[in-house]
């Protein structure tokens, strides 16, 4: 991959262990939407991995550097519509929403375009583990959202009133993960070995640095 398509991510090869779950669960006819694509490396990936159908969506099309796909122009924040009448089997967004000004705007774009038995693969900063959770005791302040943190991250995703604005917008998470699956490879030392202790009796079901999830419309039961 050329050195302009270094995946931007917190945690080195997410993308890697994203691309090996969507290979093994998509036919490579899949057409997939990558919404926030920035410099396209992660499309790049898909597109080296074998993904045939590729559609790219940032406000920044200077920025896109990737062989692979068609980039659409959009402010994901402030557009009304995007891609009217198309619909896809796979959407992604990897480190995008906690960017975003408008979160709710991702699911009602998403809830528009994504076919009836399509999937929603979205990533953002774990907030979830015992160590995030140590942290905010000890100091009051959210990893990756502190002054030391990324300072374009405006927007903490928890899991619960996640899940009630998914609902707004007909959608509903269907499976949870997070990179890497047992531990955190980006806080310090200290801080790691405290939140290993603490593990022995706090639930630590979500330890890694990235939450990932896979979202889907909502089933009739749900929605009843």
């Amino acid at each position: 991959m050329p050195a302009v398509l270094t995946e931007y991510t917190m945690v080195k090869g997410l993308h890697a262990s994203l691309a090996e779950k969507i290979s093994s669960q998509f036919d490579k006819h899949a057409i997939i939407l990558d919404i926030g694509a920035g410099a396209g490396a992660w499309l790049e990936r898909l597109g080296m991995a074998g993904f045939e159908n590729l559609y790219a969506i940032d406000k920044d099309p200077h920025r896109f550097q990737a062989t692979k796909g068609q980039f659409i122009t959009a402010n994901l924040d402030y557009e009304d519509s995007i891609l009217d009448g198309k619909v896809f089997h796979l959407i992604t967004s990897i480190e995008v929403i906690e960017h975003l000004e408008n979160p709710g705007r991702l699911f009602y774009d998403v809830s528009k375009l994504l076919a009836p038995e399509g999937y929603f693969l979205l990533t953002t900063p774990n907030l979830h583990s015992v160590l995030c959770r140590l942290r905010l005791l000890l100091t009051g302040n959210l990893r990756q959202f502190d002054a030391k943190g990324e300072p374009t991250h405006i927007y903490p995703v928890f899991l619960t009133p996640l899940q009630r604005l998914l609902a707004m917008h007909g959608l509903e998470i269907f499976e949870t993960w997070t990179f890497p699956e047992t531990t955190s490879v980006t806080s310090r030392p200290a801080l790691k070995l405290l939140s290993v202790i603490s593990s022995l009796f706090l639930k630590d079901d979500l330890p890694g640095d990235i939450l990932c999830l896979l979202i889907r419309r909502q089933s009739e039961s749900d929605e009843s």
